[in-house]
């Protein structure tokens, strides 16, 4: 019996000339569901920030009214000392939700049969990572409607500092600030999940 012969090399889709290796092949290719979500807000600091900034407010508002009879500009700019406060309240309140929702908008995702892409598109700027399908490559499916995909973590800001007490006290460095990092927020997440565990195997395979 004559071996049949190889299957034609898969085809390069516009603008991933060069990125992809010889005979990989994209599976799938999506984005993040736009729009702020109830979860963005559910942070540890939302609540301080709200106090923060409502706190100012309540500060500006009294100030502008003892400072209304001042002379000249006194009788405006008083109240704008507490403007930082409020700016830093409603940043820690509704700032990283907002952030986030336009970050998604211009996040792009792609699972190829070796590796799994996200590009970002920035101001003038755009990132590709390349996550490998092998061995150390850990999907977590985080269900629902969207639902989530994790399989790296990014680490955070190495923070240096006096840590302990009494004779256990040293100085030592932690790292703060670590995210999860995969296919956020998706359609048909279980769908994309089992893609990637039918590539994973597959490559498994081929080693």
């Amino acid at each position: 019996m004559q071996d049949e012969p190889p299957p034609p090399p898969a085809e390069v889709p516009a603008g991933w000339e060069g990125i992809l290796e010889p005979g990989e092949a994209i599976l799938w290719q999506g984005q993040p569901a736009p729009g702020l979500r109830l979860v963005d807000f559910l942070d540890r600091r939302a609540p301080f920030g709200l106090v923060f900034a409502g706190f100012a407010v309540f500060w500006m508002a009294n100030a502008a009214a003892m400072s209304g009879n001042a002379p000249g500009p006194m009788a405006w700019a008083f109240p704008l000392f507490g403007l930082p406060f409020l700016l830093i309240g409603l940043n820690l309140s509704i700032g990283r939700p907002l952030r986030d929702a336009l970050r998604r908008r211009t996040t792009f995702y792609t699972l190829s049969d070796r590796a799994a892409y996200i590009a970002t598109r920035g101001a003038g700027a755009r990132k590709l990572d390349r996550y490998p399908l092998d061995a150390s490559f850990r999907p977590t499916l985080e269900d629902g409607d969207p639902g989530s995909i994790w399989f790296a973590v990014a680490e955070g800001e190495a923070r240096r500092g006096w840590r302990g007490t009494g004779a256990a006290r040293r100085y030592s460095s932690v790292t703060v600030g670590r995210s999860r990092i995969g296919f956020e927020a998706i359609t048909d997440a279980r769908g994309v999940y089992a893609r990637m565990l039918a590539a994973l195997r597959a490559q498994a395979g081929m080693t």
